[in-house]
């Protein structure tokens, strides 16, 4: 097994292993009343931006429940702040920026400042220095279409229309904008790196937005750069890609350890189309975790004897968690998924 004892960095290398391991997307969230508690009190930048906050509120449900890795908290949208642009979250809306980009000039004035990050890699250093040797902790940043599809709208939309006719009318600009996020996005991996994450996952979120057909052209370059330097490091990489999932050769072309698989596909057709190739994680219905225990039970068998026996699977939700959860029946998942997982590999 790995060094530290880590299941989770194991089973993203495919690595034997003797069940499967678990995390859960936004595990550090609203549904916790600790961390209701702390945000009360806090904004969300200083939570993200304040080291021992950040440490306190990514260790909570680690605190909680036995998972395998941890995932710094923070958000993919730091990335524009860091080249200039400021956003604040919006109750019932979601992340608005204070301006949005409307022109090549908008684009051509962004400027990026590592600095702006300088609290967020504190925050990452005493994490790794507080968890568990056996636990992972993961980094995270958002793929540049993604985090562009924000910035060029200015806050949440339902169709990313802007970014789209950008990419279109005037492809010089939206290569500028994708380069500049690019470059931004590595060099913050790079030190996420050096400051002790165990592994980093690339959220596509809005990966559904764009064709497959244009995301080959349009999207897939820039984040096979990413996943590419990340790769050089020799830790995991994982993408997430939302919507994309029932096209895994498309999601395999981006070069990626694991491959995070949303919901709405099922685990053994991944499986079978790529081949053994790459580790899968998923891919519960976030849903079902509003759902009494015998439901809980019986779905997270489904999802486990969906993926079969072998290694290369890391069980999570297939989107993140939701507000309304309860805590307990997140640590009956956990319980449940070591207790059935490690039979497979009896």
């Amino acid at each position: 097994m790995h060094k530290d004892n880590q299941i989770f960095i194991d089973a993203c290398f495919m690595k034997p292993v003797n069940r499967t391991p678990i995390w859960i997307m936004r595990q550090a969230g609203r549904y916790l009343p600790e961390y209701r508690n702390i945000r009360s009190k806090n904004s969300f930048h200083e939570m993200m931006h304040t080291p021992d906050l950040m440490a306190e509120v990514t260790l909570l449900p680690m605190n909680r429940f036995d998972l395998d890795a941890s995932i710094m908290f923070s958000d993919i949208l730091v990335v524009p702040e860091s080249l200039g642009m400021k956003f604040e979250l919006v109750p019932k809306v979601g992340p608005v920026f204070k301006t949005s980009i409307s022109s090549s000039r908008d684009i051509e004035k962004l400027n990026f400042d590592h600095s702006y990050f300088k609290n967020i890699y504190n925050g990452i250093k005493k994490i790794r220095n507080t968890l568990d040797k056996t636990k992972s902790l993961i980094g995270f940043a958002g793929t540049p279409w993604t985090t562009a599809c924000y910035m060029v709208e200015g806050k949440p939309s339902k169709d990313y229309m802007k970014i789209r006719s950008l990419m279109y009318n005037d492809y010089e600009s939206f290569d500028l904008l994708m380069r500049k996020i690019t470059d931004a996005t590595i060099s913050y991996i790079r030190e996420q790196i050096n400051s002790g994450v165990n592994a980093v996952q690339i959220f596509d979120s809005n990966g559904v937005y764009i064709s497959k057909k244009n995301f080959i052209k349009y999207s897939l370059p820039y984040i096979k750069e990413i996943i590419n330097f990340i790769n050089s490091q020799n830790i995991p990489s994982i993408y997430y890609a939302k919507g994309l999932c029932d096209s895994p050769d498309l999601i395999m072309q981006t070069n990626s350890n694991v491959l995070g698989i949303d919901w709405s596909v099922e685990l053994s057709k991944v499986k079978s189309a790529t081949k053994g190739l790459v580790a899968l994680q998923g891919n519960l219905d976030p849903a079902i975790l509003l759902c009494p225990n015998n439901v809980i039970k019986s779905e997270t068998e489904k999802v486990l004897q969906s993926f079969g026996k072998g290694s290369g699977h890391i069980f999570n939700l297939g989107h993140g968690i939701t507000p309304n959860v309860r805590p307990e029946s997140v640590e009956y998942l956990v319980q449940q998924v070591r207790e059935m997982s490690s039979k497979n590999y009896e």
